[in-house]
């Protein structure tokens, strides 16, 4: 089960225009996006807001989730806008040293995001370019820069395990590839904490659930079945 933060149900997320305090401000034009070919609304505190829970999802999860991509370049596009505001902005005044902070910290989120999918990646690449060359082309959980990275990233490995050690094996031995691959335990516990009252949450197909409410800051265990 992959880690969330629940809501009454599963929300998936070009243009921006940035506020120079973006995690403060509601009142610039809402981004626009298409997402299954319906029109969406979102100001720039509820794009960072996105982008977090999707940081904080791919964090818990054990596997590899979809790439937020539209969210990512959402939030990088409004960062250079922010950044080009901090250039004339004066730098003794106190609201600077806050806004650069805000910089800072939303560029942790987007590098953090990006290093947790890296990591799961190079971890998991073998059976990550397995199960995605299996995903129909609308369902493929990677960017074409992720998919490539990987491909190159196992490749690159197994030339140099060839050479270290597969090709001093028996040769009964040396097509045992699937047998070293790494998988994700899709089976480990995770914590989760609610934007709301969620109610009975099912689990494991419907054969259990779970009675979750908002408890303000609580993270409350989701059992494994």
């Amino acid at each position: 089960m992959e880690g969330s933060e629940l809501d009454s149900e599963n929300q998936p997320g070009t243009s921006a225009e940035a506020d120079l305090y973006l995690n403060g401000s509601r009142n610039g034009r809402a981004e626009e996006f298409e997402d299954d070919e319906e029109e969406v609304q979102m100001s720039s505190q509820e794009v960072l807001e996105a982008l977090q829970r999707a940081w904080i999802n791919e964090k818990f999860a054990p596997d590899v989730l979809p790439y937020e991509e539209a969210l990512v370049e959402m939030v990088m596009i409004q960062l250079v806008h922010m950044e080009e505001n901090l250039a004339t902005a004066n730098k003794n005044d106190l609201l600077y040293i806050v806004h650069r902070m805000e910089v800072e910290r939303i560029r942790f989120i987007v590098a953090s995001y990006l290093r947790c999918r890296l990591q799961k990646l190079e971890t998991y690449a073998s059976h990550v370019l397995e199960v995605e060359s299996s995903r129909p082309r609308n369902l493929k959980r990677l960017s074409e820069a992720e998919q490539k990275f990987t491909r190159d990233f196992h490749d690159s490995v197994e030339t140099h395990f060839h050479e270290l050690v597969t090709r001093h094996m028996p040769q009964n031995h040396q097509d045992d590839e699937r047998a070293r691959r790494v998988v994700p335990n899709m089976n480990t516990h995770v914590f989760a904490r609610a934007r709301q009252d969620v109610g009975e949450y099912s689990l494991a197909g419907g054969e259990h659930s779970v009675n979750i409410r908002y408890r303000c800051g609580t993270f409350v265990p989701i059992p494994r079945y």
